[in-house]
């Protein structure tokens, strides 16, 4: 009871003091991260020390990796609020609204306050949902997202382990779908540090306990099922779990506190704590995929050639990936898992 009670206080007591700075703040970004979001992202990497849920013990080239990864996150970020003051000012209330599509009546800010920042956070969690099960079911994305998925455990500092072009288009594209409804500015400042509070908790490794609210907000203790190298167990794609239950990706299993192995199914070749190396391997993924069935030929795990190999690979988790895409079923088999 200790457990869940502190927990909760962690995650309720980060959203209030998230909202309370935003307000009293006046919606200042600079000030917003100054005051809370740089503290909070302090507090919450100390945090995996004083109460880790695993040991934290670093592979070679992990922690230099990581934080390059987040430089180019911090890079990334600032593009993102140049891009969202010129959506502002040249979509103003959005396309819609602006080109007579939709009534200006219509749009969100027209909405109470709260009813804004509402809809801003669903909006984009929706989005942030069909992008990242993108990122794991059509091949190209996955090519991208893959380095996200390479780390054998969840921390705060992997949690922006990413190659830069799926955090652009991933950030993107749910930020422009958001401003289509017509939501302030300042809805969409509040309703982003409540999804940084809820996103940074998703990667901690802090032995938190969550009971019931595991079935509403995707918490550490859901979002290691997600990074599971086992395809039918990496699913629970939003934070907010309304869409995977939905959709039938939620996943938590009873009875088990963990996925057996965090990580790719197949890391042979890959540059798992190599920045430049990721950064790469769109480039270089089909020499590393004819490499792989290379030495699955080798191994003897395979009958058909080495060039034969990553084609009918390839076939395979197209038409594999593309059902379950349509479906929602996960009963993909073991092709699917291999390239997982």
């Amino acid at each position: 009871m200790l457990k869940r009670f502190l927990s909760c206080l962690f995650l309720f007591g980060s959203l209030a003091l998230g909202i309370y700075t935003v307000l009293h703040f006046g919606f200042n970004p600079s000030k917003i991260f100054s005051y809370f979001l740089a503290p909070y992202y302090i507090a919450a990497t100390v945090m995996q020390y004083i109460w880790p849920e695993q040991p934290n013990d670093f592979e070679k080239g992990e922690v230099l990796n990581d934080w390059l990864h987040n430089g180019v996150l911090l890079a990334i970020t600032s593009f993102q609020n140049f891009f969202v003051h010129t959506l502002v000012a040249l979509t103003g209330s959005g396309l819609l609204f602006k080109y007579g599509v939709l009534p200006e009546s219509a749009a969100a800010h027209n909405l109470p306050f709260w009813a804004q920042v509402t809809i801003a956070y669903m909006t984009f969690d929706f989005m942030f949902y069909v992008t990242h099960r993108m990122g794991h079911e059509i091949d190209f994305f996955w090519r991208l997202h893959s380095v996200h998925h390479c780390a054998h455990r969840l921390s705060v500092l992997n949690a922006s382990r990413a190659h830069p072009l799926d955090l652009i288009w991933r950030r993107l594209l749910p930020i422009f779908v958001t401003f289509q409804t017509g939501v302030s500015q300042e809805a969409f400042i509040l309703s982003g540090v409540i999804g940084s509070v809820l996103a940074t908790i998703t990667h901690m490794n802090v032995a938190f306990s969550f009971g019931p609210l595991n079935y509403i907000i995707g918490t550490n203790e859901i979002h290691r099922w997600h990074h599971s190298n086992k395809i039918e167990e990496a699913k629970n794609f939003s934070v907010f779990m309304l869409w995977d239950h939905l959709f039938g990706t939620y996943v938590n299993p009873k009875g088990r506190a963990r996925p057996d192995h965090l990580g790719l199914f197949n890391e042979h070749y890959y540059p798992l704590h190599a920045y430049l190396g990721q950064f790469l391997l769109p480039l270089k993924w089909k020499q590393m995929k004819a490499r792989q069935a290379a030495l699955e030929v080798q191994q003897g795990g395979a009958s058909t050639s080495p060039t034969q190999a990553p084609t009918l690979l390839a076939v395979k988790l197209g038409h594999a990936r593309f059902h379950s895409f349509v479906t929602g079923s996960s009963d993909t088999g073991t092709d699917v898992a291999s390239h997982h």
